[in-house]
């Protein structure tokens, strides 16, 4: 009963992330509608559909492997609160103090949770390489989303929710995606889930930035291909397979034999 529980729990705080008080999918259904900010509409539709509706989404289907969907629920929290803190965007705390709430509850619901803890460590060093890559640009992003945030310009343009500024949530995307992308190259445990997902928010955000370069917050043209394909190559490395231990080895040998 307690796992069916969580994941009917589950299930609903997704839901309040798409819609209410999220606005995660009303805000994505926007991204292509020029007579809106659209490029930080994709950032806080992303972060609140992807990072965090996703994430309890998961945990409904699959509540014994909820290890990824927890550490990325960890890092949003992490970010959203350095957001709050440098961007001096306080009812950004309301939102923390919320998915605090609703992560706590399934956590105490789920029987026998997955541990954060990795049993095994292994580094992909490719992967690494490309979410290295992104940590600079990152930093630079949100540094320059959260001092725009500290001079209202998100109340200038009137691209609030819930009285939260979006370029506190794109500067704290900015933060998240690195991170994640860093933790997915040392954690095989989750590679896959962690990569994938920022492949979908970085790459969604490129491509509306690419289609529209006059909106407030564009990369411009040139930077939201790169953009696009750092998505990618995360998204592709954290799919690759691992090379188990001898395998090189074998083949070696097997190619010998051949000739």
């Amino acid at each position: 009963m307690r796992l069916l529980a969580a994941r009917l729990l589950a299930a609903f705080f997704a839901l309040t992330w798409f819609v209410f008080p999220g606005f995660g999918l009303i805000d994505l259904s926007v991204t292509w509608d020029p007579d809106w900010p659209v490029v930080l509409e994709a950032s806080w539709g992303v972060v609140m559909t992807v990072l965090v509706g996703g994430a309890f989404l998961s945990v409904a289907v699959a509540p014994r492997r909820s290890a990824p969907s927890a550490a990325a629920v960890l890092v949003t929290l992490a970010t959203w609160v350095v957001a709050a803190v440098v961007g001096l965007e306080w009812p950004l705390l309301g939102y923390v103090a919320v998915l605090l709430v609703e992560a706590a509850l399934v956590a105490v619901l789920l029987p026998d949770r997955e541990r954060l803890r990795p049993a095994t460590r292994s580094v992909s060093v490719p992967l690494l390489v490309v979410a290295a890559l992104g940590v600079v640009p990152g930093l630079v992003l949100a540094e320059d989303m959260l001092a725009a945030n500290r001079r209202g310009a998100g109340l200038a343009i009137g691209d609030v929710t819930m009285g939260v500024d979006h370029y506190a949530v794109q500067g704290a995307l900015a933060l998240a995606l690195p991170t994640l992308a860093l933790l997915a190259a040392v954690w095989p445990r989750g590679r896959r889930y962690l990569g994938i997902v920022v492949g979908l928010c970085a790459g969604y955000v490129g491509v509306v930035s690419y289609a529209f370069p006059t909106s407030w917050e564009s990369f411009g043209p040139v930077l939201s291909v790169v953009c696009v394909a750092w998505a990618a190559a995360v998204a592709a490395l954290s799919l690759r397979r691992p090379l188990q231990r001898g395998e090189l080895g074998g083949e070696v040998v097997e190619a010998q034999r051949a000739l």
